[in-house]
């Protein structure tokens, strides 16, 4: 190994400044993992998208597992933060769950865009994902059953009951079916249309 080079080779590429905006490029390897899924993306498939040389993703991103995490992160705080803003106080009980399901709906069939939800994809589609990506993607899922369970407990009616949690399990899993059901395609009415039938058990 030559004198003064970076042990993984990427000493030259490093120094210089950065030639593409981060959060772009992010954007970008977003939507290529929620198209194609995590197992099948390739590193040269995220090259082509981002429009950068391997030398340059991997010095800013690291690998592709690592740029995958970074890909849930931002995620989790632009898509995931706009529909869990639905069930943030002081919204509550049937109101608050029908805001969180019109939130969900659409940003799994926004137009020209990968439909359905990228974590609920990855657990659907990804059976080599490393395990640090599932618990990520697990725990983001796990969270809309609390929010939910917390918006339903806002209510006084609602909280009477015995069975707020399984409530919330239950509306978390409908929601994550919708989301199933928009990367297959169907049509944003009928998704809206079930969801008002899952509101009823809150009636």
């Amino acid at each position: 190994m030559r004198a003064g080079r970076n042990p993984r080779g990427y000493s030259r590429w490093m120094a210089r400044p950065r030639e593409f905006d981060v959060d772009q490029a992010l954007d970008r390897a977003t939507e290529v993992f929620w198209a194609r899924g995590y197992e099948a993306t390739s590193v040269q498939d995220l090259v082509d998208a981002l429009g950068v040389n391997r030398a340059s993703l991997y010095a800013t991103f690291g690998d592709k597992e690592q740029l995958f995490g970074a890909v849930l992160e931002r995620y989790g705080q632009q898509v995931n933060g706009a529909v869990f803003h639905a069930l943030a106080p002081p919204a509550s009980g049937a109101g608050a769950v029908r805001a969180w399901f019109t939130a969900l709906i659409a940003a799994a069939t926004q137009p020209g865009g990968p439909r359905g939800c990228l974590m609920i994809n990855t657990l659907a589609g990804s059976s080599t994902a490393p395990s640090a990506l599932y618990d990520k993607v697990i725990a983001g899922v796990r969270a809309s059953t609390d929010r939910l369970q917390e918006a339903l407990a806002r209510d006084p009616a609602i909280a009477a009951r015995e069975n707020v949690r399984t409530l919330a399990r239950f509306l978390a899993a409908e929601g994550h079916g919708l989301a199933v059901l928009a990367r297959a395609g169907v049509r944003r009415q009928e998704l809206e249309m079930a969801a008002e039938v899952a509101l009823r058990v809150l009636e």
